[in-house]
């Protein structure tokens, strides 16, 4: 079920090459994109992502016209951080992921060389993004976790060759976030919404209740989401000029 305005549709030209999300993330809309899309009017003045996680259809709109003002946030702030690196030190971020790609695939156990990256404290807002990036591509399922102590605990992924480094997309991805001048916030998603002002376009994407207790996929920060942080925001917004497009699924309901 999606929340939207009817104005003009967009949709994405396959045939000409975008950036992309440079994480996987649980949850993600790639699939979805050409139904959300079509809920997307053709002109933007400000657009609120306030769950981003990797950004699918904020890369998707980009792919077509960056001539708008972008407020990307995400609760994680090592999310956040790696978005912030991304757009204004792309070439730096690539030079390290290419050293952890390098070590990686020369590694005896590459599972060891994958703990060791798990265990390491960066020192730097470049060498975060680069370990965020790395594990994300080699960890279980390209899962996020973290413990109540906020150490991030998702297992070795075992994949065969996975592409830790994407130099071409992290590049582009870098352009669209500075042709849009995006504002990267660490914040709750009400902190994030209350600047929104009249024509403006939020798209809300929240975390879903699992429905089992293997299945939680909750835990982006130490506190994880709760009922308390759940989504209230459509219920504040539906009655002001603000469009607002919601992602929805009949077997789930937000937290």
């Amino acid at each position: 079920m999606l929340q939207a305005s009817e104005e003009t549709l967009l949709s994405v030209d396959s045939g000409k090459q975008h950036p992309s999300p440079f994480v996987k993330w649980a949850g993600g809309k790639a699939s979805l994109l050409p139904d959300l899309l079509r809920h997307v009017p053709s002109h933007l003045s400000n657009y609120y992502e306030p769950f981003l996680g990797g950004g699918a259809l904020f890369f998707a709109i980009c792919a077509r016209n960056t001539d708008f003002n972008a407020h990307l946030s995400d609760i994680n702030n090592e999310l956040i951080n790696t978005y912030g690196v991304v757009k204004s030190k792309p070439d730096e971020l690539i030079q390290l992921l290419s050293k952890f790609e390098h070590e990686y695939y020369r590694s005896k156990r590459m599972s060891n060389y994958f703990y060791e990256k798990r265990a390491w404290r960066p020192s730097n807002s470049i060498e975060s993004a680069a370990r965020l990036i790395f594990l994300n591509k080699t960890c279980y399922n390209g899962l996020y976790r973290v413990n109540s102590r906020g150490e991030f605990n998702v297992p070795f992924g075992r994949y065969k060759k996975p592409r830790i480094l994407n130099a071409e997309n992290i590049r582009a991805v870098s352009r669209a976030l500075r042709d849009t001048n995006a504002e990267l916030c660490s914040a709750d998603y009400r902190t994030s919404l209350s600047i929104c002002g009249k024509d403006d376009f939020v798209y809300l994407d929240p975390p879903y209740q699992p429905q089992s207790k293997t299945s939680s996929f909750t835990d982006y920060t130490p506190g994880g989401f709760s009922n308390e942080t759940n989504m209230n925001s459509p219920r504040n917004l539906r009655n002001s000029s603000i469009e607002v497009a919601r992602s929805c699924y009949q077997t789930q309901r937000p937290l």
